[in-house]
């Protein structure tokens, strides 16, 4: 169509040099001067243009119509892809749902199992316990030998280790598996901290140092629940401060009115990249000092779940070679009216 159009443009123009070669330029002016003439060259002339115009027109209509093609091929591509990934990651949201609920449903059979396994090796336990006490303190006669009542001896010590080991267990297991019942009642918080350290021999071997004002506010706890977390923070105290030490109980009363135990030592602290693992359960802090320790590892994790179904919470703050202390926050909705 451009070549066309250029060629009557040439086509005029040669037109109008025959016409100058054949009258002259004279009369070629004239001719042209003429208002037909000049009418009729303007219509050529504007015809022209007109032509140039429709064509460049169509020419830009068909190259946006083929861009436009190219684009609705694009889009519906992109489309497509996209309605696949979004079908692939939707498969993939039911199949870890899936992998969640399956897992979540493992660790409720695992906790129901170890709960039932915790509960069936304590009966025996306590029968070899019982009877080995008998033995080694010979109630029913002499045994014969005094080598009988020094293995009976280590029979006992190596049963109440294994029965700790075993309530540890058991009591995680009751956790997690949300069969644990808190038995609330007042509770003076002096007083439970002079059972917990009685029972834990804590001043044999170590500086023990209670700060508690007698005027501290009662809480409403349940006391077996709470006394076992002492206890655990006293036994995790004395296992990893060496003997001479210090380890130092104190009670506040927070600004929140809420009220915090601690349990501070001077033992051989935790780094700070190991306080989760400490806090984890089933894990424990693998270095050279606490591989000398035994344990399941389950003590703090079993102090930080009874202060979460008090509706409290616990904080660990260590430092190697420092020493540990553990805060156990009972909430202000617990702390009864402040003892006389």
């Amino acid at each position: 169509m451009r070549s066309l159009i250029d060629l009557t443009g040439f086509g005029c123009l040669a037109v109008l040099g025959v016409i100058s070669v054949m009258h002259g330029p004279y009369e070629a002016a004239l001719l042209l001067a003429k208002p037909g003439a000049v009418l009729t060259g303007a219509m050529v002339f504007l015809s022209c243009i007109c032509g140039m115009i429709v064509v460049h027109l169509r020419a830009d209509n068909a190259h946006a119509a083929a861009g436009g093609a190219h684009f609705d091929a694009e889009g519906q591509d992109l489309e497509r892809r996209i309605a696949e990934r979004t079908r692939k990651l939707h498969e993939k949201v039911v199949e870890l749902e899936k992998a969640r609920a399956a897992a979540v449903e493992a660790s409720t059979a695992k906790s129901r199992f170890l709960a039932t396994m915790s509960h069936e090796l304590r009966t025996p336990l306590n029968a070899i316990l019982g009877f080995s006490e008998v033995i080694e303190r010979e109630m029913y006669g002499t045994a014969g030998d005094k080598r009988y009542p020094e293995y009976a001896h280590h029979i006992h010590v190596s049963g109440s280790h294994l029965l700790s080991l075993i309530r540890d267990i058991l009591d995680l297991s009751k956790i997690e598996a949300g069969k644990m019942e808190l038995q609330c009642e007042p509770v003076r918080v002096v007083e439970l901290v002079a059972e917990a350290c009685e029972l834990s021999n804590a001043e044999r071997n170590h500086a023990l140092r209670v700060e508690i004002a007698d005027s501290l506010p009662a809480v409403s706890a349940d006391r077996r629940a709470a006394k076992q977390m002492l206890l655990n923070l006293l036994s995790n105290a004395m296992k990893f401060t060496p003997p001479g030490r210090s380890i130092i109980v104190r009670a506040t009363v927070r600004a929140d009115r809420g009220v915090t135990v601690a349990v501070a030592d001077s033992g051989i602290g935790i780094a700070q990249a190991d306080i989760a693992k400490a806090l984890a359960p089933y894990t424990q802090v693998d270095n050279a000092e606490t591989r000398k320790h035994d344990g399941t590892g389950l003590g703090l994790p079993i102090v930080n779940a009874l202060m979460k179904l008090h509706g409290g919470s616990m904080t660990l703050e260590s430092e190697v070679g420092h020493g540990t202390t553990v805060s156990l926050h009972f909430p202000p909705a617990v702390v009864l009216a402040r003892a006389a």
